[in-house]
């Protein structure tokens, strides 16, 4: 056997015992792709699962809207928000590695046609820029776009990854992109430049759900807060203490207190 046939004999063999995890949801089964530790999803009632969030799509995404999940990761949420075929789920991924298991679990689940996912990070303006990977294996998190910086401080860099940074405001005038009636934001400390490229999307979304943790719940409060509050949104403070504690709430139709 030459080096070439063993080495294909080897990733065969390595596919063949890979392993599927199996989440059971209050909307049916959910199946992943388990690529590396991280792309195990932590389990449905853990605070760590973020219930949260679970709860906010239940309770706010309503038949035939559209979700834009922004830090989709290996599709967790985007996966429960696009079971049942009655939403369309835009999915953003920027880590190469965890987009390739969150298109994976998207085929798993026989979704593709609910779900669009896209490797490419948010930004302030459209350009290149290189992701800072503290972890570059799949499903792993607190990277950073930019920086070696994320909302916890700096970090040692593993890898680093190309990636284009589209603002939202620019991605919602692609051909064939909905808008979005909710948006959720987890990007590790870069909520605020994200944000500040989005004052036309955020107008017409009727709920935003954005970790707030680390140095955003700190020096970058202020500018996420001006963003979302000059798009019309107000938080639902009721949410602050729920699951996991790190997502806040921000609605339309609220009256500030």
């Amino acid at each position: 056997m030459n080096e070439r046939t063993r080495l294909k004999t080897h990733s065969r063999l390595s596919n063949f015992y890979k392993a599927n995890h199996v989440m059971e949801t209050d909307k049916g089964q959910l199946l992943f792709r388990i690529d590396s530790p991280g792309a195990v999803p932590q389990d449905l009632n853990s605070t760590r699962s973020e219930p949260e969030t679970f709860e906010w799509i239940r309770g706010h995404l309503n038949e035939n809207e559209v979700l834009w999940d922004i830090g989709a990761n290996v599709g967790v949420f985007s996966l429960y928000a696009a079971l049942g075929h009655k939403n369309k789920v835009l999915s953003i991924e920027p880590s190469a590695e965890s987009y390739s298991t969150l298109n994976a679990n998207i085929r798993l689940n026989d979704l593709e046609e609910y779900i669009d996912a896209l490797c490419f990070a948010g930004s302030e303006e459209t350009n290149l820029l290189q992701l800072y990977m503290k972890d570059p294996s799949s499903g792993a998190s607190h990277n950073s776009i930019d920086s070696a910086s994320n909302q916890f401080g700096a970090f040692d860099v593993s890898g680093k990854q190309s990636v284009i940074a589209i603002s939202l405001d620019d991605l919602e005038q692609i051909k064939g992109i909905s808008s979005p009636n909710h948006i959720k934001l987890d990007v590790d400390g870069k909520e605020p430049e994200i944000l500040s490229g989005a004052t036309k999307v955020l107008k017409k979304v009727d709920s935003l759900l954005v970790e707030i943790e680390g140095k955003n719940s700190r020096e970058n409060l202020k500018s996420i807060e001006n963003s979302i509050s000059n798009a019309g949104l107000v938080e639902d403070k009721t949410w602050r203490e729920k699951g996991s504690g790190r997502n806040r709430l921000y609605k339309r139709g609220l009256i500030n207190e």
